[in-house]
């Protein structure tokens, strides 16, 4: 039996993205699939229904590519209202973050679906590939944002987030050191900043340290250094791999009342409970406006990528499509076993299997009241 895959349109807060565009379609072809795309599906990038058929692709409608193929893929999880389309053994993936989407991933447990979250894509290295792309954006708009909100005309200190001879080059303190992390500290020294960043595990922080400038001053996360560096910041960039209901507080609301008046938080990691960052209590996704909480400007925005639709878009279509060629590959071929995927999967025909998901909802099973609603979703 041929092997096929259908690629939808997003229909979530206007997002103007698609998980592959037709240079990505291609590889599926090449591969063996018989492709199929919903109508539309690319416009918001200029990629018409005529490029993905000039790649091999075949153009369905909307009603369609939910059903024509077993195996569907999206950018972002399934809104509510295409849930009605979860009803029937499947194979899908998209960035689901089912710890704060409880109720969806509880909907796909009852209709027998098998789901992939993209950032639970773990290779062999331990590294996560298909959080790369976005994650690297997120950590360079952080920079790019603080710079704005440090601006005068935007309530900020009214400093320029870059040196400049004869004045002290401003401060930026980046907790965490993956992907948008490590992006985030490279924008900042780049731009001639000094810039603190933090890490949990000292070898991992030693290996970080060889890849940018001696300048950067790499430190272990403990209360005290954090106290010390944290209060003259201009710029904190939150950028730790995940933070959940369980996560214990890095930064405190006693240690924010100590920062400037009109300095910068910005948190790219946007997970969900209290976190590490109890004060970053709202979302700005979609380019909602920041809030002040003791004086300190907030960003909590879990969607930041989207701000840059065409260069999200084109970097995650080049990244994800051999990925997920391999995850096709697996769904069809018994034969073939793809670790990534594999490690990628939260629910199985129904059963909730990734062991982050089965303990966040462990603890919402025994306090309700954590089930706020999603950042991410």
């Amino acid at each position: 039996m041929q092997p096929t895959v259908s690629i939808l349109r997003e229909t979530r807060d206007s997002d103007r993205r698609v998980i592959l565009l037709p240079d990505g379609v291609q590889q599926f072809v090449d591969s063996g699939f018989k492709t199929y795309v919903e109508t539309g599906a690319g416009a918001g990038l200029g990629a018409s229904d005529t490029d993905y058929a000039s790649a091999g692709a075949t153009i369905v409608s909307t009603g369609e590519a939910w059903t024509v193929s077993p195996y569907v893929l999206k950018y972002k999880c399934p809104s509510v209202e295409e849930r009605q389309y979860l009803r029937r053994p499947l194979h899908i993936a998209a960035h689901f973050y089912p710890g704060e989407n409880y109720e969806l991933t509880q909907h796909l447990k009852t209709h027998n679906v098998t789901a992939y979250s993209y950032e639970y894509f773990q290779a062999d290295d331990g590294s996560f590939p298909l959080m790369t792309t976005d994650s690297e954006i997120a950590g360079k708009l952080a920079i790019l944002f603080g710079a704005r909100q440090l601006l005068t005309s935007q309530g900020g200190l009214g400093i320029m987030l870059a040196s400049i001879p004869g004045v002290k080059p401003p401060k930026v303190v980046v907790i965490g050191h993956g992907n948008a992390g490590g992006a985030a500290a490279r924008t900042a020294a780049a731009l001639g900043n000094e810039v603190v960043v933090f890490g949990r595990n000292v070898e991992s922080l030693r290996r970080f340290a060889a890849t940018v400038p001696p300048s950067v001053r790499c430190l272990v996360i403990d209360p005290d250094s954090l106290a010390r560096e944290i209060p003259d910041a201009d710029l904190v960039v939150g950028a730790i791999l995940i933070s959940t209901y369980d996560t214990p507080t890095m930064v405190s609301e006693d240690l924010v009342r100590q920062m400037k008046a009109g300095s910068v938080i910005i948190d790219v990691t946007c997970g969900y409970g209290r976190g590490y960052l109890p004060t970053a209590h709202s979302l700005t996704r979609l380019g909602a406006p920041p809030y002040q909480v003791h004086g300190v400007w907030h960003y909590k925005d879990p969607v930041m990528p989207t701000q840059v639709h065409r260069t999200s878009a084109t970097a995650a279509s080049s990244n994800h499509a051999r990925h997920l060629v391999n995850l096709g590959r697996s769904i069809f071929d018994d034969g073939f076993v793809d670790g990534p995927s594999q490690r990628a999967k939260f629910t199985d025909r129904g059963q909730i299997v990734h062991p982050d998901v089965i303990s966040d909802f462990a603890l919402i099973e025994q306090r309700p009241s954590l089930n706020v609603g999603g950042g991410h979703g």
